[in-house]
């Protein structure tokens, strides 16, 4: 499989379905197959956080990780939702969200009055 260009669909033109502010899936470009028909998220894309958000400890606090919690659990015990683990992710500069948290490793995590404005400037990428 070959990458041939970006598709300038938006991912609501592929499927007829809009995702909410807190998906996601925004973050990631369309990719066409070298076939120039196959669609495909960019699932490695490389997202990285404002440092001036990491350099303000107003903006964060810490969370310790325990035995066998992944980052869906950690959401949901910090802001109540589990689809909310990508910004954990993005806080911590997360390659590989499928890896194992270790446990008693201190993650950085936005605090739970900033989630909004983030959810809320993730509605002018385009769907």
């Amino acid at each position: 499989m070959a990458i041939t260009e970006y598709n300038r669909e938006t991912f609501f033109e592929i499927t007829g379905n809009r995702i909410s502010s807190l998906s996601q899936l925004k973050l990631f470009n369309i990719l066409l197959d070298d076939d120039r028909v196959t669609k495909f998220m960019n699932i490695f894309r490389v997202a990285r956080l404002n440092t001036d958000v990491l350099q303000n400890v107003l903006f964060f606090d810490t969370y310790e990780a325990s035995n066998n919690e992944f980052w869906d659990n950690i959401a949901f015990n910090i802001y109540g939702l589990p689809q909310l683990w990508w910004i954990i992710g993005l806080m911590n500069n997360t390659v590989n969200p499928f890896e194992e948290i270790d446990p008693g490793e201190l993650l950085t995590v936005l605090k739970e009055q900033y989630v909004f404005a983030l959810t809320k400037d993730l509605e002018g990428i385009a769907e």
